[in-house]
């Protein structure tokens, strides 16, 4: 009879017949739903929001600490005394939500099922394709991946040194990372359930058919959509372009979670988000800008959760396409440089990415938006992290200096031709619509025969968008995958950074500086190169900086237990709380 009462009322919550949410419900409204929820396809807060919930790493990180780690599904490591090979002591007696128990064979597959697939749009190859195997190289051309890296490194990077049932785990690198357990710590590297995944279609884990998964679509795929993890909460239902349910798994290994179900509602419409949260249907929303906080501060069962010391780790910015794919593209116009489209290399001049910069105001953004709680940004990291320099200017609201630039661009032509294109940004999130409108007035303003249009299209249809290189301009944002500049330095500016497949990027006085702060260890010279790369933003301006809002969280009064960890996608662990 209970599992029938239980039964029942997922079947209640999946339909989101919710009115007012229950005592032991959590329910979160937001905006962008998981574009996978396979580990190693996700590489975005929508999907690391249930992927993190859902799947567990071997550490993870301490409550609101994102520095220090504690055992997850390893009790405790060694380091070998070259720094390449790790060894994992695991938890024992832990249960996937399958009901199977996890052994070194989950933990291999895990890892070797993320350097076979190597997909282009997920995180491993990014973050660990070079420790482990010896290259970033993706499998977006199957051929050339095999070439490059073989079934033996794949198989060496992860074993079982006690047997596929046994509970030691070996992780062997190339070369010595000191970030590695904060990186592996990444959604990207969750355990999932070997058995359950080849079980329902998933690659076999045999070295017999590990070629023809490379560069696979993993959006087709059996763990795009279903999960066996080990985490406080299994995946009940997920209804796609609207929730996403999950409820408490009774044997987790830490103990069942106070929250016994949690709705994930996506909304795009911010004041409908508002108004559910004031009437208690919603028990945490997500509001984009603090300005509107004017509207929930002080409303009855409404707290604003906010602390001076939460420091962001994300950073947003617009960015420019160097190498537009005009092909079929009905956001550059006529795909030239006749008063009614742009060419495909219009920002790789820099004139014309110089004026752009100079027409946003971040301060006045500030003032706006966040009702004065930010900061302004001199480069695309994070105030907090090694290598941020505070000393160089900010290029700001100055029409004359953007008519400057823009007489200058492609030898004149520019100015008297004109151009037309569309910007794009993430429907829902209005902080971006806001920043693309202001550039769009300012654009028009110096030269009516300038004109930049504004659309937004849904999250997962808007990264594939900027994925295929199709967007001229875009506002994205950027969360550490861990501490360390690399992971913001590395993304944005890189010539083969994570972004660069959206962006072409090409600066090649700044690549240079990146290259060297590959090659050192040092803080001190790392952080030198890197206050470099910042004044080579200022002088190329190859991203408009955002400036970063204050940290804010609401809730209604009777969630518990709220911490911020800005490198969670969710910034706290839904098993961390409870409702009073």
């Amino acid at each position: 009879m209970k599992k029938a009462i239980a039964a029942l009322f997922a079947l209640c919550l999946t339909g989101l017949v919710l009115a007012q949410s229950p005592a032991d419900t959590f329910v979160y409204q937001t905006y962008g739903e998981p574009v996978s929820l396979d580990p190693i396809r996700a590489y975005d807060t929508g999907s690391g929001t249930i992927i993190e919930n859902v799947y567990e790493t071997l550490y993870t990180y301490d409550g609101a600490a994102i520095d220090e780690f504690v055992p997850a599904l390893a009790t405790s490591h060694t380091v070998s005394e070259d720094g390449t090979t790790y060894t994992f002591q695991l938890r024992d007696g832990v249960q996937f939500h399958s009901g199977n128990t996890l052994t070194c064979r989950d933990v291999e597959y895990s890892f070797e099922y993320g350097l076979v697939t190597a997909n282009s749009e997920g995180a491993v190859m990014y973050l660990m394709g070079d420790q482990l195997v010896g290259t970033q190289m993706t499998g977006e051309d199957p051929a050339a991946y095999q070439a490059e890296v073989s079934w033996e490194e794949i198989d060496q990077a992860a074993e079982c040194p006690e047997g596929d049932d046994g509970l030691v785990f070996e992780l062997n690198l190339t070369h010595p990372d000191p970030a590695l357990i904060a990186i592996i710590t990444y959604t990207a590297f969750s355990v999932v359930d070997s058995q359950f995944a080849i079980e329902g279609g998933s690659w076999d884990g045999t070295e017999a058919t590990w070629t023809e998964w490379i560069g696979r679509d993993l959006t087709q795929e059996f763990l795009h959509t279903n999960m066996s993890g080990t985490g406080a909460y299994q995946l009940q239902a997920w209804n796609q372009g609207e929730s996403v349910v999950v409820q408490a798994f009774e044997n987790y290994w830490g103990g069942a979670p106070d929250i016994k179900n949690v709705v994930v509602e996506y909304v795009d419409e911010q004041s409908t988000r508002i108004l559910a949260l004031q009437q208690g249907d919603a028990d945490r929303i997500t509001l984009n800008e603090r300005a509107a906080l004017v509207q929930l501060r002080g409303a009855p069962g409404v707290v604003v959760h906010e602390d001076p010391s939460w420091a962001p780790a994300c950073v947003t910015a617009g960015f420019f396409n160097f190498d537009i794919n005009t092909e079929n593209n009905e956001d550059v116009g006529s795909g030239e440089l006749d008063g009614s489209g742009i060419p495909s290399d219009f920002f790789a001049d820099a004139n014309v990415r110089l004026a752009f910069s100079h027409l946003f105001d971040q301060q006045g953004y500030i003032e706006q938006i966040y009702d004065g709680e930010g900061v302004a940004l001199t480069m695309g990291l994070p105030p907090s992290f090694l290598g941020y320099n505070e000393d160089i200017p900010i290029r700001t609201l100055d029409l004359e200096a953007a008519e400057g630039y823009f007489r200058k661009a492609f030898d004149g032509q520019l100015w008297e031709q004109g151009f037309e294109f569309t910007a794009l940004y993430n429907a829902g999130n209005t902080l971006r619509q806001t920043v693309l409108q202001i550039i769009a007035d300012n654009l028009s303003f110096i030269n009516p025969n300038f004109r930049m249009n504004v659309r937004s299209l849904p999250w997962a249809d808007f990264l594939t968008r900027t994925a295929e290189q199709k967007a001229p301009m875009f506002v994205l944002g950027w969360c550490a995958d861990y501490a360390d500049p690399r992971n913001f330095i590395n993304t944005f500016y890189d010539n083969d950074g994570y972004y660069s497949d959206r962006t072409s990027i090409n600066v090649p006085s700044m690549q240079e500086l990146i290259d060297q702060a590959e090659a050192i260890v040092d803080p001190a010279e790392r952080a030198f190169l890197y206050r470099q790369v910042g004044v080579e933003h200022y002088e190329t301006a190859p991203l408009i900086t955002i400036p970063a809002q204050s940290p804010f969280i609401l809730t209604t009064d009777a969630v518990q237990g709220v911490y911020f960890n800005p490198m969670l996608s969710a910034e706290f662990k839904w098993k961390d709380i409870s409702k009073e």
